[in-house]
C-alpha cells in the first residue's frame, strides 16, 4: 500500500508539471525598425536685394514677389523630390540708423521658382502672405539643382524719411528640409 501511497504521490507531482502548476517565466517581444534617409546639404545664398529705388515721402510703393525687382535666394544642393519648408521673416521698418526717420513696411509675400530659371514673374506662391511682425511660411518640392525663392514687401509710410538718405533692413529666409 505503501508502494501505491508513493506511486500516486509521483504520478501527483508529475502533473502538475504537465499542467504548469508551477510559476513558468513567460515573455513577448516586438520589433522596431531604425530607419535614415540621406538628404542633401543645402546652400541657401543671396541672388538679389529687394529695390524699392528712388521714393518720395508721399508714395507707398508695392514691389510683389513675382515682379522684376523683388528681392531673392537662391537654393542649390536639394534632394530632388524633397519637401522644402520657407520661413521668411521680415523686418517691421527700413531704417537710415535714425529710428524717427524709419520707412515702415506692411504687408509681405513670397514666391518660389523650382524650374532652375531665375525670372521672378514666373514664380508662383507657396503661403500666404503677412504683415509687419509676422513670419512668411510655406512649402514647396524640391525639382532641379538651383531654385529660387522671391520676396516682396510694401513701404506704407514713408513720410518720416530724409531726403538723400539711404535706408534698408535684413529680410532672413531660411530654407529646410520638411
Amino acid at each position: 500500500m505503501k508502494n501505491l501511497k508513493n506511486l500516486l504521490s509521483i504520478f501527483a507531482v508529475a502533473g502538475l508539471f504537465a499542467t504548469g502548476a508551477f510559476a513558468q517565466s513567460t515573455s513577448e517581444n516586438a520589433t522596431v525598425s531604425a530607419e535614415a534617409s540621406i538628404v542633401s546639404a543645402i546652400t541657401v545664398a543671396n541672388n538679389a536685394d529687394l529695390l524699392f529705388g528712388d521714393i518720395l515721402t508721399s508714395e507707398t510703393p508695392t514691389i510683389a514677389a513675382t515682379a522684376a525687382n523683388a528681392g531673392s535666394v537662391s537654393i542649390t544642393g536639394a534632394t530632388n523630390g524633397q519637401t522644402l519648408n520657407i520661413s521668411a521673416v521680415f523686418p517691421a521698418t527700413l531704417t537710415d540708423g535714425t529710428p524717427a526717420n524709419d520707412l515702415d513696411l506692411g504687408s509681405y509675400d513670397i514666391a518660389v521658382r523650382t524650374d532652375g530659371t531665375d525670372d521672378a514673374t514666373g514664380a508662383t506662391s507657396p503661403g500666404d502672405e503677412a504683415t509687419a511682425t509676422q513670419t512668411v511660411t510655406g512649402s514647396f518640392t524640391a525639382t532641379t539643382n538651383t531654385m529660387y525663392v522671391y520676396v516682396g514687401a510694401q513701404i506704407t509710410d514713408a513720410s518720416s524719411g530724409v531726403a538723400g538718405n539711404d535706408y534698408s533692413n535684413d529680410i532672413t529666409v531660411t530654407i529646410s528640409y520638411n
